[in-house]
């Protein structure tokens, strides 16, 4: 009897295994009925994309448009050109935008080719230019791991508290747990904010007609940071003769480490040896084991 428990439980395991590693261990999730001021978009590394209805609407880029601007120096620029890229990400450089914009007019146009930037329009000058937050997170997903991009996601990475005209860079989704890198914009005259970040597996943007803290609370209003939920396949529960599918939070869940730990020295331990360590053992399963 315990044998077979004991097989039964591993079997559930290696299928889990399969089920968990294809969640994203920290999936950000986004709510209904955002304000029609506010634009969210999340791109998981999947492809899979999650966006408020006016997610497509063309806006004032404001200085995320520096992304744009940089990658292209960083593709094609000279390099005396290209090492400018960090400092004007970071520091959110007007001055060093300008001056690459003058080089590298065709730099913004050419990258909404490039990348099939359907809601971006450059409008003759970066300051103007125009783009949506779902053309802007799917640019950051897709340049993300590029090796040409590595300045310019480093910049993202390590944000100025303050950028280069004095602005705090702290709203928005940098205030999200966790991001990996940040990149900020406001108006001239402070009434529209945006900020796209990177996270472990997903890249998310927002903007708004507000001033930084409308940002910042829709942000934190409307996306919410989950563990996923793993869904076990129904299986014969031997002691109690009848057929379970359980769905657990991973946050509820002991890992397999923990698991070995209490199995020191039993054939249970053995037999979930090539389980991975941080693999969330749902807790019926864990059940059969100590038992």
């Amino acid at each position: 009897m315990k044998n077979t428990r004991l097989m039964a439980a591993i079997s559930v395991l290696l299928t889990v295994i399969g089920l968990v590693s294809a969640v994203p261990a920290n999936a950000i999730e986004l709510a209904d009925a955002i304000p029609e001021r506010t634009q969210i978009v999340i791109v998981y590394d999947d492809g899979t994309i999650v966006a408020s209805e006016n997610a497509d609407e063309s806006r004032p880029a404001l200085s995320l448009a520096k992304l744009y601007l940089g990658y292209y120096v960083l593709e094609e620029g000279d390099e005396e050109d290209a090492v400018l890229v960090y400092d004007m990400i970071r520091y959110s450089q007007d001055s060093t935008a300008d001056y690459l914009e003058s080089i590298y007019p065709e730099a913004i146009e050419e990258i909404v080719d490039e990348f099939d930037l359907r809601d971006t329009d450059w409008a003759g000058y970066w300051g103007n230019s125009t783009t949506s937050m779902l053309d802007m997170a799917e640019f950051v997903s897709k340049v993300n791991d590029d090796p040409t991009a590595a300045p310019l996601i480093d910049g993202m990475a390590n944000t100025a508290e303050e950028a280069a005209d004095g602005y705090a860079q702290d709203f928005g989704t940098i205030t999200l747990p966790d991001m990996l890198g940040t990149k900020l914009g406001w108006s001239d005259n402070l009434d529209v904010h945006a900020s796209v970040s990177i996270g472990s597996d997903f890249v998310v943007a927002a903007n708004t007609y507000g001033d930084a803290d409308t940002l910042t609370e829709d942000v934190q209003d409307y996306l919410s940071e989950d563990s996923p939920e793993v869904t076990t396949p129904a299986i014969a529960n031997s002691y109690a003769g009848n057929t379970v599918s359980v769905v657990e939070s991973a946050k509820q869940m002991k890992t397999a480490a923990d698991v070995k730990d209490e199995l020191a020295g039993t054939i249970k331990a053995e037999a979930l040896s090539l389980v991975p360590d941080a693999l969330p053992i749902p807790n019926f399963i864990y059940r059969l084991l100590i038992l």
